[in-house]
């Protein structure tokens, strides 16, 4: 559905884009993630057809974003980070004058705002003017503009920054629902946790440059040296024993114990081998109240793997 290649954008002497490469699937969710100044803004503008590259190819559904522009802009819907709307318009009319402007047929706008009413929430405030809408409800509405051309591809900028958690959740579930109505949605924000829960591909960029790109868990699987185990203990007084215990297995690396007593370890063997290692500490006679089992969190792999800003 998407497809994009040695994508490159210079501003003077500044690369915001630098051959970046990446192709989606339909359906599919990629979640779009870097630095503030990594050129996330300027390859979502650049998709959606509203800047043009130094260099590079953009096809969507097969279509070259540069010999067939307006087809392209048919298959597109373009969700900013912001988005503006005359003075007293209504909901209702809102969505009309985009559906004018895409050039629906009457049969057709009337249907097609209804539904996207119905899918967004947005039925019951239909006559409420957009400048009255708290934020939740404004980027519904957004949405909703987004969609008024029932596009293929779906591109999202930051649409859950300034939301309370309710809308959060709520606006995760539309995204979901989209993707399996079979739209592809490119979606960028910096809420990290919540594009692990519901995107199906990651991509990373930094300094324009694509660093990582794939599923979460392979992407972790790649980055992740060991597996990291924590183990409470309910007697305090055996932590010391514990910690002598474990510093004498080659398959604990980085062993640190906190003020409450908590051990903390690197496990460099598969986790396969888990088992086995609560079987000894458990058959030594230690009371153990947590062991637990941690990964990379999109956080830490975040952190890892990129440096931030332009210098």
């Amino acid at each position: 559905m998407l497809q994009v290649e040695n994508l490159t954008k210079d501003f003077g002497s500044l690369r915001a884009v630098d051959n970046l490469s990446f192709q989606l699937e339909k359906g599919r969710i990629c979640g779009f993630v870097g630095p503030n100044g990594a050129g996330k803004t300027t390859t979502m503008r650049i998709i959606a057809t509203l800047d043009e590259p130094t260099a590079g190819a953009v096809q969507v559904d097969g279509m070259s974003l540069f010999e067939e522009p307006y087809k392209v802009r048919r298959n597109i819907g373009f969700m900013p980070d912001h988005y503006g709307a005359y003075p007293a318009l209504t909901c209702e009319d809102y969505l009309e004058f985009y559906a004018r402007a895409y050039e629906l047929d009457r049969s057709v706008r009337r249907s097609r705002i209804d539904g996207i009413m119905e899918f967004t929430g947005l039925g019951k405030i239909a006559n409420k003017e957009v400048e009255t809408l708290s934020k939740g409800m404004q980027q519904r509405l957004n949405l909703g503009r987004a969609l008024i051309n029932d596009p293929k591809l779906l591109i999202m900028d930051e649409p859950a920054a300034g939301l309370d958690p309710r809308a959060r959740v709520e606006f995760r579930f539309l995204v979901k629902s989209l993707a399996d109505r079979g739209k592809t949605v490119f979606i960028s924000s910096h809420i990290l946790t919540e594009l692990a829960e519901i995107c199906d591909f990651l991509l990373i960029i930094d300094q324009g440059r694509n660093v990582a790109f794939g599923r979460f868990e392979d992407i972790r699987a790649s980055l992740q040296e060991g597996t990291e185990i924590t183990i409470r203990l309910l007697n305090a007084d055996q932590v010391e024993s514990l910690e002598m215990m474990l510093s004498e297995r080659a398959d604990v690396r980085d062993l640190r114990v906190d003020s409450g007593g908590t051990i903390t370890f690197g496990f460099h063997e598969d986790v396969a081998q888990l088992p086995g290692l609560m079987r000894d500490v458990l058959n030594r006679g230690f009371s153990v109240v947590e062991f637990k089992h941690g990964a990379m969190s999109m956080e830490d792999i975040f952190m890892k793997i990129t440096r931030g800003e332009f210098s």
